[in-house]
């Protein structure tokens, strides 16, 4: 039922409508309260149904529950959302989000998650982390604080200022534009489901739009690997006990792949010798073909012909973690002594380096970096003012400060540290036999040894094997 009537010193009113009890106070008067109270009325009967509890009685925190469920199943990237959204549940002692990966079609969508809620366990910090984690959550106190109230307010209070509280707390906390953008982004996208899909009403518009005030983003990454540090750093990694982050990064800068390209997705019947090409069944932007060069076939063919048994089409190529790799090139290149550079930049230093060697192909360029648009690819060529003045004057790129792989064989440095120990094991053979037991095969024949001894192995001859010892050849050849 429909009524107005005076508070304090103004007047308000309530109303129900499908289920919606509708509170408005403030009004000057009767007659301005009553007015409002059938423009709101006529507004909410002539509109469609709204789902859910709507606007005014669904707190923020609640609302990205269920966004969570309906929405996140289909988004490849769930998983980065995951963490934004349980910071507002957790605030509110909420479930919080567990995706579980799933491959299957619902309705013609794509379904990449099963999600599910499940309350949080209490953490149980060691003590020797107890002051570590202290500062950790000092540092962003201010940012819980004013999410836990933005998590509490139901969606139709929200107003920009109650955003830009959140946004102030993260940019005085230090953190990077890229992460406060990432925090707006996902509470837009929220009103914009609750308006879009629910049919909420009251909202207002949506509190995370333009009108917030919100820090420059920062300029990408520009950090492009050097043939000069390239000779360094591959030495390392070919003595590293990781027989593939070698060949890995190797492939990375021969083709411009992203690292979850090779190591998640890649599988052996996903390559076409014929045609030279990876068929990636899935990637960040989907199914892709992969060109592939000659130094790229030569890494893939050597894996290929050094593998403890011939390898199956849906055996992946790279049965390592991209945590074991990204070990393996931090500590390779802390030895190198290079600094600030990590394992996501061989993209950029190939990408570079593919555009310089096509003179700017831009077609060509987005065909083997995989973006969709221009402005994606041109993202990741870096090259420098220094190098345009040198082409201006018609003169030859020093080729050691060049992006690694231009003009010279990303393998050669290490085929030098892998001659050098096979010559060293010729000189150890050499010594009288002595019996020692040997290493479990591994799934490419070299079990727990460390690369380097395996690599230092004398070769024999095409084809043959000497007890569970495979040797293995990077060198590049001709196309």
């Amino acid at each position: 039922m429909a009524k107005s009537y005076q508070e304090g010193a103004g007047w308000a009113f309530r109303m129900r409508i499908r289920g919606e009890d509708i509170y408005r106070s403030g009004f000057k008067n009767k007659t301005e309260a009553m007015r409002a109270m059938e423009a709101l009325k006529a507004e909410l009967c002539d509109a469609p149904a709204q789902s859910g509890r709507g606007a005014h009685r669904t707190s923020v925190g609640a609302a990205f529950s269920d966004y969570a469920k309906e929405r996140l199943p289909y988004l490849k990237g769930a998983s980065q959302d995951v963490r934004r959204i349980n910071r507002y549940l957790r605030a509110l002692g909420l479930p919080v989000v567990e995706l579980t990966p799933v491959t299957l079609v619902k309705e013609g969508k794509r379904v990449f998650w099963d999600v599910t809620f499940v309350e949080e366990p209490v953490r149980v910090i060691p003590a020797s982390l107890t002051a570590h984690r202290h500062r950790l959550g000092k540092g962003s106190a201010e940012s819980d604080r004013a999410r836990k109230q933005l998590a509490g307010m139901m969606m139709a209070d929200v107003t920009t200022h109650h955003v830009q509280a959140v946004i102030n707390a993260l940019r005085a906390e230090g953190k990077k534009s890229a992460t406060i953008h990432l925090e707006r982004s996902e509470l837009r996208r929220l009103f914009k489901h609750a308006s879009a899909v629910w049919k909420w009403r009251g909202l207002g518009g949506n509190p995370a739009d333009a009108e917030v005030d919100m820090p420059a983003v920062e300029a990408g990454r520009d950090r492009v690997v050097t043939n000069e540090e390239w000779q360094k750093v591959s030495k390392h990694l070919a003595a590293y006990p990781n027989p593939y982050a070698a060949p890995l990064a190797c492939l990375m800068l021969e083709t411009a792949m992203r690292s979850c390209e090779p190591l998640v997705h890649l599988r052996w019947g996903d390559i076409d010798w014929r045609q030279r090409v990876i068929k990636l069944r899935d990637a960040k932007a989907g199914a892709r073909k992969v060109p592939l060069g000659p130094g790229a076939l030569h890494v893939l063919s050597q894996l290929k012909k050094y593998a403890a048994t011939p390898p199956l089409p849906d055996d992946k190529v790279f049965p390592t973690t991209y945590e074991a790799v990204k070990k393996a090139w931090a500590v390779s290149c802390k030895k190198a002594g290079l600094t600030d550079v990590g394992l996501h930049d061989l993209r950029h230093t190939s990408a570079t380096r593919f555009a310089l060697e096509f003179k700017g192909n831009l077609p060509v360029l987005m065909v083997i970096t995989g973006h969709k648009t221009a402005q994606m690819a041109m993202r990741y060529v870096n090259i420098e003012a220094t190098q345009v003045a040198t082409m201006m004057h018609k003169e030859p790129l020093p080729v050691e400060h060049t992006a690694a792989g231009y003009e010279m064989d990303v393998t050669a440095a290490m085929d030098a540290a892998f001659e050098a120990r096979e010559q060293a094991e010729r000189e150890k053979s050499r010594k009288p036999f002595s019996r020692e037991p040997q290493a479990p095969v591994g799934a490419m024949g070299w079990g727990d040894a460390r690369v380097a001894d395996i690599i230092s192995a004398p070769r024999p001859a095409a084809g043959a094997r000497s007890g569970n010892i495979i040797p293995f050849d990077f060198r590049r050849r001709a196309a």
